[in-house]
C-alpha cells in the first residue's frame, strides 16, 4: 500500500510535470528556434484564406486557393534563391578581382625591393683596383736573391 501511495502522490505527478515541461518548454522553444520569416509568411496567408472562404466557399475552393498562394510563395522564393545565386557569383568575382589586386600589389612590392637593393648595389663605390704593396722597409733582404731575368747562364 506504501508503495502504491508513493507513486500515484510523488512519481505519477513528477513524470507529468516532466512531460508538461518537455511538450510546453522544450519542444516549443525549439519549435520557435526553427521558425522563420516564411514561415510566418505561410502560415499567415493561409490562415487569411482559410478565413475569407471559409464563409463564401467550399472547403475544397479554400484548400484549393491555399495550395495556389503556397506556389505563389514558391515561385517568390525561386526568385530569391536566383537573386541569391547572382549575389553569390558577384562576391566570388570580387574575391577574384581582390587576390588578382593582392598578387599585383605582392609582386610590386617585390620587384622594388629588389630594384631598391640593385640601386643601393650600383651607388657603391666600384671595386678598387689591387695596388702593388710596397714592401716593410724593416723588412729588407736585399742581400738574398736577386731580381728576376737578372741571372744569367753561363
Amino acid at each position: 500500500m506504501q508503495n502504491w501511495w508513493r507513486k500515484w502522490s510523488y512519481e505519477i505527478p513528477l513524470a507529468f510535470g516532466d512531460a508538461l515541461w518537455e511538450v510546453l518548454v522544450v519542444q516549443f522553444a525549439d519549435f520557435l528556434s526553427r521558425l522563420t520569416v516564411r514561415r510566418v509568411l505561410e502560415f499567415v496567408a493561409i490562415a487569411f484564406l482559410v478565413m475569407a472562404f471559409a464563409q463564401t466557399a467550399p472547403i475544397d475552393l479554400a484548400f484549393l486557393f491555399a495550395g495556389d498562394t503556397l506556389m505563389y510563395l514558391e515561385f517568390v522564393v525561386i526568385v530569391r534563391l536566383a537573386a541569391g545565386r547572382e549575389h553569390f557569383w558577384h562576391v566570388l568575382h570580387l574575391a577574384a578581382r581582390f587576390a588578382r589586386l593582392a598578387m599585383r600589389v605582392a609582386k610590386t612590392a617585390i620587384d622594388r625591393t629588389m630594384t631598391g637593393i640593385n640601386r643601393r648595389r650600383e651607388r657603391r663605390s666600384p671595386a678598387r683596383p689591387a695596388k702593388p704593396r710596397l714592401s716593410d722597409p724593416s723588412d729588407d733582404n736585399s742581400g738574398f736573391g736577386a731580381a728576376w731575368g737578372a741571372l744569367a747562364t753561363a
